[in-house]
């Protein structure tokens, strides 16, 4: 107490040592005596020690608190998690880790059912009553920064982010940090996804068994694409005499699953469901700009033909799956997980046939630049209150050293889920995976393939190396492993994506404005009835312009004026 009235004395006689100086001069500035160096170092500490102590923060992103820090979240809980016997939520391997080697106590607030989080979260947010980091969707963390109630991560996550998180989160050039960037402060830390970013590009699912009997092209063009799907309805691939294969496999929801039309859409630049920029550099609303009409039109020619199934309107993704099976489809867009699971079916009821997976086409054979999904959709944000508001930035490098750099390797993994159910990599409060984790493990497998020699592969690359050495001594249970991670199984697609940098990321990536909140569902709604009826051909394709008008007027005008802003 001494010590800090003395610096207060100090200070109050600097500062009136220096307002007489000034009166004396009156405009003569340049005669005013500064504060010296050692004066203003003074007045610097006296400020500090007005303020709340807390534990200093290792400048090592690994380094450990001494005394140990007490650091608070809200987490949600679902059937999912599953413990050892004596162990919880609140005291499991990842709050050892935490504690006993890093001095970082985590200590729940509270803990729900996943089914009540959002509401149990949006009420503390209202009353103020939050913990040092949570997890919140966009649109909270909008409302949250607008309250000034988060702490700008930016200088933060710049001095104690571990290299391998800082690299993770420019896999995606950026886009996910940009959607946590408000007035030039990063208020949120993405939680990023495995098999996110590049690795959400659709791609062509073909019979290739098919493609040779028919003696056709592989599709390096839309109308390439056009003549093959033709074909396997027409040509009667499977070779029964019967009129009953269809040639382009479509799902109701039309942009999801397998059997999406998105990656069709994509060959013509047409990116439905996204923002994008014109060439004013206005964003603008992907699902109504010309290229779709173009598309739609075909795909009405497409159904009229009889290329696309007649009930496809009442067909969800997994009734195209036993169509797969079932040898009665061979041509369809999709995802890179489709092959290992969809596909499979169909291969064990037929050896015979023969599947490989192509980048999507455009018209004119140039790459096509297949669109992407948002990398996050929810971040981790800090309380602005918080005593240690670096800690959530070091528990993410902890999760990420333990789990993927140091502890993805060795067997047994004490993370990965065993057969009891029990899954360790659910327990600590802040996942933010490396979105390329399999895309990386792919191409480790190739150059170990070609070498031969799997022996220094870490998980989950040994584990697909085993799968398809065993496939190409004739395991045929593996085929699975070789459609996805085989030389020329879906992420080989996903790897030439990822080299030629062609996906595309909506150019919109913040929380929903106030009238995309209250409109957009519906603006969806009367967006996939219309394009349903084009294809159908119950509707004429100049439909479409007054659907997009339609659009404009109910709140699409009003949505993108949102959104510019």
């Amino acid at each position: 107490m001494k010590l800090k009235k003395t610096g207060i004395l100090t200070l109050v006689v600097i500062m009136l040592a220096v307002l007489m100086l000034g009166a004396c001069s009156n405009s003569n500035n340049e005669n005013a005596t500064e504060p010296t160096k050692q004066e203003k170092e003074q007045a610097a500490n006296t400020s500090n020690n007005e303020k709340d102590e807390a534990p200093a923060a290792p400048s090592d992103p690994f380094g450990k608190y001494e005394p140990a820090i007490e650091v608070t979240t809200v987490r949600f809980v679902n059937q999912a998690f599953k413990f050892d016997a004596g162990k919880s939520i609140d005291d499991n391997i990842w709050t050892d880790i935490f504690s006993q080697q890093y001095g970082i106590n985590v200590k729940n607030s509270w803990v729900v059912d996943e089914s009540q989080y959002r509401q149990k979260l949006n009420i503390s947010i209202a009353s103020g009553d939050i913990p040092d980091f949570m997890v919140v969707n966009k649109e909270e963390m909008l409302r949250m920064s607008e309250s000034d109630q988060l702490v700008d991560l930016t200088t933060i996550l710049d001095q104690y982010g571990s290299d391998y998180l800082k690299a993770m989160l420019d896999q995606d050039n950026g886009t996910a940090l940009k959607a946590a960037t408000f007035d030039g402060k990063l208020v949120g830390l993405p939680q990023m996804q495995v098999n996110g970013g590049v690795s959400t590009g659709e791609m062509i699912y073909l019979r290739y068994d098919w493609l040779k009997k028919l003696n056709l092209p592989e599709p390096k063009t839309i109308e390439d694409v056009i003549k093959i799907a033709t074909a396997f309805t027409k040509e009667d691939p499977d070779d029964n005499g019967k009129n009953d294969t269809v040639g382009l496999g479509v799902n109701k929801d039309l942009f999801q699953a397998h059997g999406t039309l998105k990656g069709f859409f994509n060959g013509y630049k047409a990116y439905p469901d996204m923002w994008m920029k014109d060439s004013s550099g206005k964003l603008v609303y992907g699902s109504i700009q010309p290229e779709m009409k173009a598309a739609l039109s075909q795909l009405s020619q497409l159904y009229a033909d009889g290329v696309i199934d007649r009930e496809f309107t009442v067909k969800p993704w997994n009734k195209l799956a036993e169509e797969i099976a079932a040898n009665k489809l061979g041509l369809a867009y999709g995802t890179v997980s489709d092959g290992g699971h969809i596909h499979k079916a169909n291969k064990d009821n037929n050896p015979d046939a023969e599947w490989k997976m192509y980048p999507i086409v455009s018209l004119d054979g140039s790459p096509a630049h297949p669109q992407l999904a948002d990398t996050a959709s929810n971040f981790y944000v800090v309380n602005k209150a918080a005593k240690n508001p670096e800690a959530m930035i070091k528990l993410v490098n902890i999760w990420l050293k333990h789990y993927y750099e140091t502890n993805y390797a060795p067997e047994p993994n004490p993370f990965i889920s065993r057969d009891e159910g029990i899954f360790p990599g659910k327990y600590p409060p802040v996942t933010v995976d490396p979105m390329s984790v399999n895309l990386d493990a792919f191409r480790l497998v190739q150059e170990s393939l070609a070498s031969g020699d799997g022996s220094k592969l870490g998980f989950p690359a040994s584990v697909h190396f085993d799968r398809l050495t065993k496939y190409a001594a004739g395991d045929q249970t593996m085929w699975f492993s070789n459609a996805v991670f085989g030389p020329e199984g879906s992420y080989s697609v996903i790897d030439y994506y990822d080299k030629n940098k062609l996906g595309i990321y909506s150019d919109f990536q913040g929380a929903a404005t106030p009238t995309m909140s209250d409109k957009m569902s519906s603006l969806k709604k009367i967006q996939d009835e219309t394009f349903t009826k084009i294809i159908m051909g119950q509707s004429k394709i100049d439909a479409f312009d007054t659907f997009v008008e339609e659009w404009k007027k109910l709140g699409g005008d009003k949505i993108t004026e949102e959104v510019n802003q």
